[in-house]
């Protein structure tokens, strides 16, 4: 990744910018920056796509620059055109390594020009009144803006780019009953082949709902979007196997493609038929379950993205119903009995922030790592609107739902909390934009009696409020206390065990 600035920003933010070939300052992974009153515009080179950071009298370095970028880099994905399973890929592959230049080319000043005429003058894209955010500023200016030589607007040309650079393949076990399923579109004779792989994956998935007996509605419902979907596939190049998120883009432009509108009910047909069609390639093994999740989650984004579709500015429900089938499953599992007596003491503080904010507590071994999760959330107010992931130094684990397309990533239902010893440490990540970390450690194990393990956590001791949201990370928390002296005040341990279990139960509705 490559930052362009001119003079006085490199000197301002201390950088020692050089000059890059001429033909690396023109592509997707490198940016430029015009600073113009009391806005800092990060624009894109290849996409036009901009970020705007408020204020940039206050960086003193590249460090705390290039982490106010990245933070409304990624709060602006949040909310685009984009399948929640690749932000982590675009943020690994943005921010891998960053240098900067000063090397500014006069296509990507003029774009910057056009961008600083609007922020420097009262017109009609961005509602002022409103206070927009810098997500909202930013989106708007995307949205209104067409890039140069095309007809679409920058939000349309980041959707596509996205859509045809960063894929979540499925990981079938191949063998030679599936193996005629696979193709590749590289030439014509091999997109011919692709129609007859299309029809071999209709036919047989109508002979699997013909022996699961399916009403003759369902089995013509199904096929008839299994296949209009693997149309939609072939017509981009690919196959039903080459990418996870696809049903997210079908559902979103269903509408345009079909010309036709869409009730509700049609649209939660569409659906289920093609969580349907997803099992059915479990069936064939050519979806894991993991693959399945991540094709219900594009499925359910897709959906909830489709009725926000004329206000883009809220968050996404990306969960949707898939959580109540994972709920059943959960309720199902019994705990492990040898973690059932083992009683940990868990320490958890708040990273990058001072005074220390922490929380002390005590919790069966036969916690479930997604409950520990929500336990450590709910004792800092978190309320729930971002992802998270929790590290072991080894392991990535996540929700299953929440899945971003790397391959170590572990399910945390599937972990206890007794898997661990004392002394081991974990890093709970939350909001990937603000960054919050809570590092946990367990600094004890004692043994309690069966009666005593009434399935509950009990706290010990703490400091300090939580946080707040969307407000910039511990960084901005540091900001606000300075106003508001109850964020760094003595936690009232009997009311915050009071107010706990209801939290708790909050975080799982927020995350189903």
């Amino acid at each position: 990744m490559i930052i362009a600035v001119d003079y006085s920003t490199a000197q301002y933010l201390h950088i020692n910018a050089r000059t890059p070939h001429k033909n690396l300052t023109n592509d997707e992974l490198s940016w430029s920056v015009r600073t113009t009153g009391d806005f800092m515009i990060i624009m894109n080179n290849g996409l036009a796509l901009p970020v705007i950071v408020r204020h940039p009298q206050r960086f003193n370095d590249s460090r705390s620059f290039v982490a106010a970028f990245k933070r409304e880099f990624l709060s602006l994905l949040e909310v685009a055109a984009i399948p929640h399973a690749k932000i982590r890929l675009l943020r690994d592959d943005q921010f891998s390594k960053v240098h900067f230049t000063n090397k500014i080319s006069g296509r990507t000043s003029q774009q910057l020009d056009q961008y600083q005429q609007i922020l420097d003058n009262p017109v009609d894209v961005i509602d002022w009144e409103e206070q927009p955010t810098n997500v909202r500023i930013a989106h708007q200016l995307a949205e209104e803006t067409t890039v140069e030589d095309t007809d679409l607007t920058v939000m349309d040309v980041l959707e596509q780019y996205v859509m045809m650079n960063y894929h979540l393949p499925a990981h079938p076990q191949l063998n030679e009953h599936n193996r005629s399923y696979l193709y590749r579109s590289t030439s014509l004779n091999d997109i011919m082949n692709a129609v007859a792989v299309n029809q071999h994956f209709i036919q047989d998935y109508r002979n699997h709902l013909s022996r699961a007996s399916q009403s003759d509605e369902v089995i013509d419902r199904n096929t008839d979007v299994a296949t209009d979907y693997c149309s939609y596939c072939e017509a981009l190049g690919v196959s039903p196997l080459d990418d996870l998120t696809f049903p997210y883009y079908y559902l979103l432009h269903y509408q345009e493609n079909s010309d036709e509108g869409i009730s509700d009910g049609r649209l939660r047909d569409i659906a289920v038929a093609l969580r349907d069609f997803a099992q059915f390639m479990c069936v064939q093994k050519l979806f894991s379950n993991g693959d399945f999740e991540q094709f219900a989650q594009a499925i359910e984004q897709g959906r909830s993205d489709l009725y926000l579709k004329q206000d883009h500015y809220q968050l996404q429900n990306v969960f949707d119903r898939l959580q109540l089938r994972l709920d059943k499953r959960w309720q199902s599992l019994a705990a492990p009995r040898r973690y059932a007596r083992k009683c940990f003491t868990v320490e958890v503080q708040l990273a990058d922030y001072r005074p220390k904010m922490w929380r002390k507590f005590m919790v069966g071994g036969d916690t479930r790592l997604d409950k520990f999760c929500m336990q450590v959330l709910a004792l800092f107010k978190v309320r729930g609107n971002h992802l998270f992931e929790l590290t072991d130094g080894t392991n990535v684990y996540q929700l299953p739902q929440m899945g971003n397309g790397i391959a170590k990533t572990t399910n945390l239902t599937d972990h206890w909390l007794g898997d661990y010893q004392v002394g081991d440490h974990f890093t709970l990540e939350y909001d990937f934009g603000d960054s919050w970390e809570f590092n946990i450690r367990l600094v004890d194990r004692t043994t309690w009696s069966w009666r005593q393990n009434d399935g509950h956590a009990h706290l010990c001791a703490g400091f300090g409020s939580g946080i707040i949201e969307d407000i910039g990370g511990p960084r901005g928390l540091t900001r606000t206390a300075k106003d508001d002296q109850s964020i760094n005040r003595q936690l009232d341990i009997n009311e915050c065990q009071e107010r706990w279990g209801t939290m708790i139960n909050h975080l799982q509705q927020r995350y189903q």
